[in-house]
C-alpha cells in the first residue's frame, strides 16, 4: 500500500474529445462539457491543456485532471447560464523541482495459489482412512491455525479411482476454501478460491486478500495414529495480487477517499461519491512521487510535503497514448526516463 498521501485519478476507455486540444483553457473545456467522464488530461501551470512535447522550460509545474460523471449548472457574472459543465478533479501541483520518481506498471493478472499433490507410486489400501488436512495462513483474525480436514475411506486399490473420489469429497466439503481438480492418475491440484467478501463488487467493505494455504496428506494406521503417506506436495503457483486489477484499484480509491474526509464506510448513512473503479476494467498504472513546496504558517518559510499522484488507466484505452505523449517529454526534461504501459 502507498505510504505517502496520494491522489488517485481513474481513466476510462474513452477517446480524446476533439475540443481538448493543446493550449485549451480547462475552464472552457469544463464549460463546454468537452472533457468526458473518465477522460484524463495533462495541464500546464496555467491549467491549459499541455502541448505534447512541452518541457519544464515551457512550464515548471503541471497538473493532471480527470473528468467525472457529474455535471452542474453555472451562471457567470454576465448572467449567462450553462448547464453541462463537467465536474473535474485535479491532482496536486506537480513541480519539476520536487519530483522524486516517475514509474509505469502494466496490468498483470492476479493468480490464486495452486498446490499439486502426487500420491506415492504404491497401490492404495482398501479400507484405510486417508486424510487431507488444509492449513490456512491468511486469516490474521484467527488466534491459531484454521484447518479443514477431509477424510476418505479407500474403496479401491487403484490410485486414480481413490484420487477421483477424494477430489469429489473436497469439492463437496462444506465451506471449503479451495477447489480440487483431478489431474489424472495419482495427481490432483488444489486452487485457492476467490474470497467473496472482497471480490464481489467495487462497494465491498473488506480489502482484497487471497487464500493462502498448506496441504498435508496422511493415513490412519491400525493403532489410530496418523502416518506420513509420502505424497509429494508442491507449490505450483504462488499467490499473487497482480498489478492494476480492479480489486486493487478499488482499494486504493477507498483509501484515497479518506484524504477527502470520507472515512465512514459502514455506519448508516454512508455518504460518499460513486466509485470510479469499474469491476469490468483492468488498469495500467502511472505513479509520480513528488514533494510540493508551500509557505509554512509557523515561521513563514518554505517547507516541502511528500505526495504521490497515481493514474489508473484503462488498459489499451485510446487516451493512454495522448497522456504519455504529454507526460513523457516533460518528465524527460526533469531528468526521468519515459515510461511505457
Amino acid at each position: 500500500m502507498l505510504t505517502r498521501p496520494f491522489k488517485l485519478l481513474i481513466g476510462k476507455n474513452v477517446s480524446r474529445d476533439a475540443a481538448v486540444v493543446a493550449g485549451a483553457d480547462i475552464a472552457t473545456v469544463i464549460a463546454t462539457g468537452a472533457i468526458s467522464d473518465g477522460e484524463i488530461v495533462v495541464l500546464d501551470k496555467n491549467k491549459n491543456v499541455l502541448t505534447a512535447g512541452a518541457t519544464k522550460s515551457d512550464t515548471d509545474t503541471i497538473y493532471i485532471a480527470q473528468g467525472t460523471g457529474e455535471t452542474f449548472a453555472y451562471t457567470n457574472e454576465a448572467g449567462s447560464t450553462t448547464s453541462a459543465n463537467r465536474k473535474v478533479v485535479f491532482s496536486d501541483p506537480i513541480q519539476a523541482s520536487g519530483i522524486k520518481s516517475y514509474k509505469g506498471s502494466s496490468y498483470t493478472a492476479l493468480a490464486e495459489e495452486v498446490m499439486t499433490i502426487t500420491y506415492p507410486a504404491v497401490a492404495t489400501t482398501v479400507g484405510r482412512e486417508y486424510v487431507l488436512r488444509i492449513v490456512y495462513k491468511d486469516l490474521a483474525e484467527h488466534p491459531g491455525q484454521f484447518t479443514q480436514t477431509i477424510r476418505r475411506i479407500c474403496t479401491s486399490a487403484t490410485q486414480a479411482t481413490h484420487v477421483a473420489s477424494l477430489v469429489a469429497d473436497i469439492n463437496n466439503f462444506p465451506g471449503i476454501r479451495v477447489t480440487a481438480a483431478d489431474s489424472g492418475g495419482a495427481v490432483f491440484t488444489l486452487t485457492g478460491k476467490a474470497i467473496p467478501e472482497c471480490t464481489t463488487s467495487v462497494n465491498d467493505i473488506e480489502e482484497y486478500r487471497q487464500v493462502n494455504f498448506d496441504a498435508f496428506v496422511t493415513y490412519i494406521d491400525s493403532d489410530d495414529n496418523h502416518q506420513t503417506l509420502g505424497a509429494t506436495v508442491a507449490l505450483t503457483t504462488p499467490p499473487s495480487t497482480g498489478v492494476g486489477t480492479w480489486e486493487l484499484v478499488r482499494d486504493m480509491e477507498k483509501v484515497a477517499q479518506g484524504y477527502k474526509g470520507i472515512t465512514n464506510k459502514t455506519h448508516f448513512p454512508v455518504i460518499k461519491p460513486d466509485m470510479q473503479t469499474s469491476a469490468a476494467a483492468t488498469y495500467d498504472l502511472i505513479v509520480i512521487e513528488h514533494d510540493n513546496s508551500y509557505l509554512s504558517s509557523d515561521n513563514q518559510y518554505v517547507k516541502k510535503t511528500p505526495i504521490t499522484t497515481v493514474l489508473a488507466l484503462y488498459v489499451d484505452s485510446n487516451q493512454e497514448t495522448d497522456i504519455l505523449a504529454a507526460l513523457n517529454p516533460w518528465m524527460e526534461s526533469c531528468g526521468f526516463e519515459s515510461v511505457t504501459v
